[in-house]
């Protein structure tokens, strides 16, 4: 009988549909039900069920019983939403790999096993069939036998177990059998068809065992074989049905050993590949294996030797082999076959196929014999009995040898008791012997297995392992006990020094003779080794062999001020411990309460002194409102100690920012989202709920009934209101796509055009947001207020006064002042007070000195116990050296290169865990090597878990349950994949870094980080990646790795900071990287203001704007960018309250005046040339119009304001940069810079003075034209000795960077060339300099802060000799990119200066508009360059008017849409209204027919039912007309039937219909088909007419939502185009404009000259030469 995937299809529904029913009222099944359920067969093959829960189609007679399926599934009760989704997967993936056995097949077996235990006399105890499905291999259970049945899918362990009502029947997986509580935990036979795939299975048992165990474990096939086998009493059968990879593929040879070494090959037959035709309709390679237990085998047959082995054959003439097989197939009766052939798979791949020609009664006849003749020859009733066991195990051979021997003590199975700290390559002695334990880790099990490894007897002396072993011991249990609790033990003290004492004794000290090298062998040596350090020639113990390192020890005998015992309670106590303060100070209450005053608080909610840093900070509104509620219950003393803190509070408290000031952007996440869900009522106008989930930052909106202004009015393409609403609240614009033809192929490009229009209607939901609010209630608006100020101007940076600081211990002996700054008083202080924060002083304004002295005052003050400071690896040895001068007598570990090697980098990090040092200083590439805490990363994890899981439990009941379904599904698989996530992180740092010591256990509990812009580039997830002016969100290691490390300090003091970052330009380029170090140093904070991310961050802060430019294909592109801040006042005080920011001018520095010089000129006859053709292609888009002769870029079509950008800067620096076909000009900046460096140059030249020359842009290359060598040379010319021009560039090696950096202090060289990377940090060349020259304007304030800083300095000697003044030289060219460049940077630094400053006079500010990654807007550029003014404004008002008119014309479509379309409902409405009339008279007639409705045929008027749908199924089989055929009457009205055809003219099927008495013509079912019953096909007219409620109910309904939605078309038909005024009178001024610019066109140019613009921060200079 031929496979009927439908037939199939339709028996599985109902079989699901009868279990379903039968599990639902609690009982067990009826004989009837039971046969339907046993027609299940599942879904192999069938592609259909792929469909499920998809939009996808389907088509033709499986459309119903999918539809039915999918019913089924979300409407059983007992479903929980994941169960359903597990079910629907599990369904869909066994279209490939469930296979239900013919019952022949398992007939043949079951009779075979059991004719083999009858004619032996043996009885079956027990059976297991561990995959199930319904049942199929239960049959091979002999009668009183106990039979157990496992099955992992839902459905077909539910229909499993209502089948087999006396089995015992588990619905899991086969892994879990240990935790059933079956009687039986061993069996007699176990037989199964199993699954196949590359599918893991989590079994710890197995894993934990190793070796081949583990391995079977990586695929499910392998793993059903071992783990049956393992469940087998000796001399048990397995039977298995499995895929030929088990036999074939040379990848499982191991368990093919396996199988063979643990038991007897009883029978291999290769199955026919068509086996599976007949239940799944697909061809499938399988095989049937039969084993018998045998555990002590002594040799291996020859059939064995066989399987073991495969081979390949030759599938043509040209030598092409076919894939691997089994070789024990080419034996005969070894195949279930007629025949066999070479053919190609699926996969395209040769292989041999096996047939059988012959009916399934033949097939089965000859299987029963091959199993018979197989197991009369190799069953072995002894091996069941027990009589065939040896008492010892033999030596297995494949050749058939049984010598006995003794077992190897080699590597085997470690089962001594570990010790807590122990690790993977711990020295351990284990029956006596001495080696290594050897974890076996796993991402799929908490569990490690773990083995022993010998070492080398001549490696290891066994009475030197026995001194050492208790040495580690004690030195690991002191370490870790003194680390946990804090407290010093001296018994473990004095026994690690004891049994250290008697080792040295004994075999000399650690580095003496051959110790170092045994310790060596002990991945735990490497930190035991520490316990002895070596300076000079003295070899010492470490401090932990003589004190606490975990902790500093209190001394109680010390008397401290006030103020010291206060920094002292602070970190001893992580608060103000009064009790402590009396002890540390020797005085009472009262006079400490004095003494600090206005230091520490009173906080009655706690009964505890708070300091004033903690105190009067955070949220301090609401801090003054739970304080104030508190003082009706105090007295005395407290009451005045309460209203004095009450009072610092009021006096702190920002005076509150009012509603008209709040500049509110739609999608605030503070903001309620019952207030989006009333706007969104409003304007959907109706019933509307919006919910947000922090944890992925996503707004769901649901409307709670049809809405035609959701559907008509705010909808693009195929989104509706609901999904522009939540683009609304994001804040982003869909990409919607459309496919064209490109070179003959269809691709998908961005449909700007409907983006356009998203946009526009997504900003006009965002402008109604705030036009709504400003409608609300004033109490509304009120609570705004209130909240907005509770959250966010609630921060005031306190007054930190370091002027009081003594710093014991500093020394200025080597240093050429002998006090600090003011400035760095208060910012050590801030550190101290605030446990870290930002240090943003400008270049040389003493960071370094900040560094040192807070690290140790941290240290000496108890506030930290080991510092560390990270460095650029040019500035590190300045840091070190200036921390020994300033502190002689410091314990600085300051690790060389050579120390960082992988050898020696182990025994580093253990040396800064088992020492109290007051500074450990490392390079960021070396901090970069410290392998980071897995506890930690682990905790973060936790905590991001619990986020995911608080999210989904308030989805679970919220009412958007069963309307989210993407939601769920998207936060049910970030639950499964944080895991993976950070096992990949996980993978991603350690693959770099060393098995050592981890950052948490070196007990580093804070980090300066120097010059920490460096680290700007951290991870951040967000929605807006396509908009400019973000950074890099994708981040960088060594950033990842720092986030980290703090949060493993903040983790650790359960406070925000842990860290110090110090920069002269913290923010390099653009105000969003203030969200990098707000992430980094106060994540618990932005959690207060309910910021999750970046774009939550930047919802409140930012405003985006929009350009559009034609791309060059003339289509408008939209282009955003984040330029705009807003609440800046508050962001600014946010920042203010942990950074310290100092400029030179603020500190008074003794550094000499910066004196910029803006120098602009003419352009070059090539370079106006070249300025038309860039502002031609500017508008075509097109190469060719630049008349270049170098490429065509790659990104030209994407990125072609950034070309342009780019070639305009070339450009304006010298034209040879675009190619050779440029010749030099005498006017051209190089060599105007060359004169002007000339210049400076015979000025200074009594005094030697230097130079420092910048341009990033043609920078020097050995044997390439460049800028650099042409300035050279022209200064050559000029007299210049060329030894005195040098490039950085050519200083490969520190030692040369040093020696150069000499030269130019000396005077040696006078002229230095560099780009801002080499030569923008870490020089030292000041002494002589008297100008900095810029060939072109950097991207970045921070770039030009660092060059600048390389002259204008401390040190320079110019004050003595050349005015104190050094000239910073700006070159600029005439119409083109620089002079915006400048004032664009010289803006942005003035907003992060006034920022810090606490001096931001407004509250939004614009950053400008051009980076280095997307170039400047078309408008801007194009006018710019003109040179004319008029024309910049002329380019705006066209950028605007190009807008407009885009917007207009997507207006009038869509008015004209709706009219359409409301002339279409009309129609429709009416057509509705018309086919319900007609229904409802059809209705009407059948429900009064008297007569018998029976269903009465032409050709059989006397017939039965059964006969009936018999002749009606034979027509549906032979009819064939396209025209409508009366076969029959039910109730007096035609049956029909008419044949339906496919497009391309082929037959598809023939459908039944009744025709009403109105005329209508009512289908069967959806698609005409007949039931596949006879007697429900007789019957179909009856189910026809009894969905005619239905039909009437839906077209009615139709109807009505048609007609709703006329109002709101007719309203957008009516529309007037609000900014039609707008573009009229912008089209007027643009008119007004050109008419104005032709005319100053016309008019005489004026000859131009050289000119210079005054810089606004210096006076006017004499013109250029």
């Amino acid at each position: 009988m031929s496979y009927n995937k439908l037939k199939s299809l339709s028996a599985n529904v109902e079989a699901i549909r009868t279990a379903m029913q039968v599990h639902v009222q609690g009982r067990q099944a009826t004989a009837e039900e039971k046969e339907t359920l046993s027609l299940y067969s599942g879904f192999g093959g069938i592609k259909e069920v792929l469909n499920i829960g998809t939009d996808k189609p389907i088509s033709g007679d499986m459309e119903e019983p999918i539809r039915q399926l999918q019913e089924l599934i979300d409407t059983y009760p007992y479903f929980t939403e994941p169960m359903r989704q597990n079910v629907m997967e599990a369904i869909k993936a066994s279209v490939l790999t469930a296979f239900y056995t013919p019952k022949f097949l398992v007939e043949a077996v079951a009779r075979q096993i059991h004719a083999t235990f009858k004619n032996n006399g043996l009885q079956m105890h027990s059976f297991l069939e561990p995959s199930a499905g319904i049942g199929g291999f239960l049959p091979v259970a002999m009668p009183n036998t106990y039979d157990y049945a496992i099955e992992k899918d839902l459905i077909s362990g539910m229909i499993l177990s209502l089948l087999n009502d006396n089995t015992v029947t588990r619905t899991t997986g086969f892994e879990t059998i240990d935790e059933q509580g079956f009687e039986h935990t061993k069996f007699d036979v176990i037989a199964s068809n199993i699954p196949f795939g590359n599918f893991r299975v989590f079994d710890a048992e197995l894993w934990k065992k190793g070796g081949i165990y583990e391995q079977a474990t990586k695929t499910i096939h392998n793993y059903f074989f071992v783990k049956a086998m393992e469940l087998l009493n000796e001399g048990g059968l397995l039977a298995f049905v499995t895929s030929r990879g088990i036999a074939d593929t040379p990848g499982n040879k191991f368990v093919r050993e396996y199988l063979v070494n643990h038991a007897d090959l009883i029978s291999a037959v290769r199955l026919p590949d068509t086996l599976f035709m007949h239940t799944s309709g697909i061809e499938v390679g399988s095989d049937l294996l039969v084993f018998q237990k045998h555990t002590h085998k002594a040799a291996l047959s020859q059939r064995e030797q066989l399987f073991l082995q495969v081979g390949r054959e030759k599938a043509d003439t040209t030598g092409t082999m076919t894939e691997y097989a089994n070789r024990l197939f080419m034996l005969p009766k070894t195949t279930l076959a007629t025949g066999s052939r070479i053919a190609m798979n699926q996969y395209g791949k040769y292989v041999r196929k096996y047939q059988w020609q012959g009916d399934e009664n033949a097939m089965s006849q000859y299987l029963a014999a091959l199993l018979k003749l197989d197991f009369d020859r190799y069953f072995r009733k002894s091996l069941f009995s027990g009589d065939g066991q040896d008492e010892m195990p033999t030596q297995l051979s494949l050749f058939g040898s049984a010598d006995i021997k003794q077992p190897q003590k080699g590597k085997r199975a470690y089962t001594d008791e570990l010790e807590v700290w122990m690790k993977n390559g711990a020295m351990v002695l284990f029956e006596g012997q001495v080696g290594t334990i050897q974890y076996r880790k796993s991402d799929l099990y908490q569990e490690v297995a773990i083995d022993f490894v010998p070492v080398d007897e001549g490696k290891v002396n066994t009475d030197r392992a026995n001194d050492y072993f208790p040495i580690r011991k004690a030195y690991f249990e002191l370490s870790i006990k003194e680390r946990e609790e804090q407290k010093e033990y001296s018994g473990l003290r004095g026994e690690l020094n004891a049994r250290y004492d008697a080792f040295v004794t004994k075999w000399g000290c650690f580095h003496e003779n051959d110790n170092k090298e045994f310790i060596m062998l002990d991945s735990l040596g490497v930190e035991v080794f520490t316990i002895e350090m070596q300076l000079g020639k003295d070899i010492v113990k470490s401090d932990i062999m003589r004190e606490p390192v975990a902790f500093k020890k209190i001394d109680p005998n010390k008397r401290l001020t006030p103020g010291e015992a206060l920094a002292s309670s602070l970190n001893f106590y992580g608060k103000v411990d009064m009790d402590y303060l009396t002890q540390a100070t020797k005085e009472g209450e009262d006079e400490i309460v004095s003494d600090l005053k206005g230091e520490i608080f009173y906080n009655p909610a706690t009964g505890e002194w708070e300091h004033k840093g903690k105190f009067i900070a955070g949220n301090i509104i609401a801090k003054h409102k739970d304080i104030g509620s508190w003082l009706p219950e105090l007295t005395g003393r407290e009451r005045d100690w309460a209203e004095t803190a009450v009072k610092a509070l009021e006096d702190a408290t920002p005076e509150a920012i009012p509603y008209e000031e709040l500049d509110i952007n739609m999608g605030e996440r503070w903001i309620d989202t019952k207030l989006y869900a009333d706007f969104a009522t409003e304007l959907f106008e109706v019933e509307a709920s919006v919910m947000y989930f922090d944890v992925n930052d996503t707004y769901v909106v649901r409307l709670q009934g049809y809405s035609p202004v959701a559907y008509n009015t705010y909808s693009v393409r195929n989104y509706n209101g609901e999904d522009l609403f939540v683009h609304a609240l994001h804040d982003t614009v869909p990409e919607i796509t459309k496919e064209i033809y490109h070179n003959g192929d269809r691709v998908r490009v961005p449909d700007e055009e409907a983006i356009q229009e998203a946009a526009t209607k997504i900003q006009e939901i965002r402008d109604r947001f705030n036009r709504w609010l400003d409608r609300q209630p004033l109490e509304v608006r009120d609570e705004l207020v209130r909240v907005y100020n509770e959250r966010f101007n609630c921060y005031v940076r306190p007054h930190y006064d370091g002027s009081a600081q003594t710093f014991p211990q500093l020394s200025f002996e080597q240093f050429p002042y002998d006090s600090l700054y003011p400035s760095q008083k208060d910012a050590i202080w801030m550190i101290k007070q605030n446990g870290g924060g930002i240090c943003w002083h400008e270049v040389g304004t003493g960071k370094t000195m900040i560094m040192c002295v807070a690290a140790y005052e941290m240290k000496r003050l108890g506030l930290v116990q080991k510092p560390l400071i990270i460095g650029l690896k040019a500035n590190v040895h300045e840091i070190a050296d200036t921390f020994r001068k300033a502190y002689p007598s410091a314990k600085v570990l300051y690790p060389g290169k050579e120390d960082f090697t992988p050898a020696n980098r182990q025994e580093v990090f253990s040396k800064i865990k088992n020492n109290n040092w007051d500074c450990i200083i490392l390079t960021h590439d070396q901090f970069a090597k410290i392998p980071q805490s897995e506890q930690t990363m682990i905790d973060i994890f936790t905590e991001e878990l619990a986020d995911v899981e608080r999210n989904l439990e308030v989805l679970e009941q919220s009412t958007m349950r069963y309307r989210s379904g993407k939601m769920q599904e998207g936060l049910e698989k970030r639950k499964q994949n944080l895991a993976a996530k950070l096992q990949e992180l996980k993978m991603k740092i350690n693959d770099r870094k060393d098995d050592a010591v981890d950052f948490h256990t070196m007990g580093i509990d804070h980090i300066f980080v120097d010059e920490c812009h460096m680290f700007k580039n951290l991870m951040f997830q967000t929605r807006h990646n396509r908009v400019a002016g973000i950074g890099n969100t994708k981040g960088s290691q060594r950033a990842m790795n720092l986030l980290f490390a703090i949060r493993d300090i903040q983790h650790r003091t359960g406070r925000d900071l842990g860290a110090t970052f110090l920069s002269g330009t913290v923010v390099v380029n653009a105000l969003t990287e203030l969200y990098v170090m707000f992430k980094y140093l106060r994540p618990q904070e932005l959690r207060c203001q309910q910021i999750s991310c970046f774009d939550a961050w930047a919802a409140i802060f930012t405003k985006k704007t929009a350009d559009y430019e034609l791309n060059v294909t003339g289509a408008i592109k939209r282009k955003e960018r984040f330029r705009t801040y807003i609440k800046v006042p508050e962001l600014a005080m946010f920042l203010r309250e942990i950074t310290d920011y100092r400029t030179a001018d603020m500190i008074n520095l003794d550094v000499p005046e910066k004196n910029v010089r803006f120098l602009s000129y003419a352009p070059t006859i090539e370079q106006e040339e070249m300025i038309g053709r860039l502002v031609f292609f500017a508008h075509s888009g097109e190469w060719e119009d630049l008349g270049l002769d170098t490429p065509e870029p790659d990104n030209l079509d994407k990125a072609k304001m950034l070309v342009a950008t780019n070639i305009a800067r070339k450009m304006a620096l010298d034209m040879r940069l675009l190619g050779d076909k440029f010749r030099d000009d005498a006017d051209n900046k190089a060599s105007i810079c060359a004169r002007t460096i000339y210049d400076y140059y015979v000025k200074s030249n009594d005094n030697r003075g230097t130079q420092f020359v910048f341009s990033d842009l043609g920078t020097y290359k050995p044997n390439e034209w460049n800028v650099y060598t042409d300035i050279k040379e022209k200064l050559v010319r000029l007299g210049i000795p060329a030894d005195e021009i040098q490039f950085i560039q050519c200083a490969t090696t520190e030692r040369a960077r040093k020696r150069l950096f000499e030269d130019m202090n000396s005077g040696r060289v006078r002229v230095l060339f560099g780009s801002t990377s080499m030569l923008g940090t870490g020089v030292n060349a000041q002494q002589r300099a008297v100008a900095v020259h810029h060939l072109e304007i950097p991207w970045r304030p921070a770039d030009m802060e660092q060059r600048n800083g390389r002259a204008v300095r401390k040190g320079n000697t110019v004050k003595l000799w050349g005015g104190n003044v050094v000239d910073v030289v700006i070159y600029g060219t005439e119409k083109t990119l620089d002079a915006y460049k400048f004032n664009l940077l010289k803006n942005k630094q003035m907003f992060i200066s006034q920022i810090n400053n606490g001096t931001i006079a407004v509250r939004r500010i614009d950053e400008g508009g051009m980076d280095e990654d997307s170039g400047m807007n078309f408008a801007e550029f194009v006018a710019i360059l003109s040179g004319n003014t008029d024309l910049l404004t002329k380019a705006k008002l066209d950028n605007k008017i190009m807008h407009l008119e885009k917007e207009q014309a997507i207006f009038k479509k869509e008015r004209i849409r709706a009219e359409r379309k409301m002339d279409a409902n009309r129609q429709d409405v009416e057509k509705a209204n018309r086919m319900a009339e007609y229904m409802t008279k059809d209705l009407e007639y059948i429900t009064s027919y008297a007569g018998e409705k029976a269903t009465l045929l032409l050709n059989l008027p006397q017939a039965t039912a059964e006969e009936i749908g018999r002749e009606l199924h034979r027509i549906s089989k032979t009819y064939r007309n396209a025209a409508y055929n009366t076969i029959g009457t039910f109730a007096g009205l035609n049956l029909l039937v008419r044949s339906e055809y496919s497009i391309d003219g082929t037959f598809d099927r023939n459908a039944f219909f009744v025709e009403g008495a109105s005329g209508l013509k009512y289908r069967c079912g959806l698609s005409g088909a007949l039931p596949l019953g006879f007697v429900e096909s007789a019957q179909y007219p009856q189910a026809t007419f009894g969905k005619l409620t239905g039909l009437i109910e839906r077209q009615r309904k139709q109807a009505a939502q048609l007609e709703s939605e006329i109002p709101t078309l007719q309203e957008i038909a009516g529309r007037r185009w609000s900014k039609a005024d707008e573009l009229a009178k912008l089209k007027l001024e643009c008119k007004e404009l050109q008419r104005k610019i032709d005319q100053s066109l016309k008019e005489a140019e004026h000859p131009t000259t050289d000119t210079e613009i005054p810089a606004p921060e210096c006076e006017p200079t004499t013109k250029a030469a």
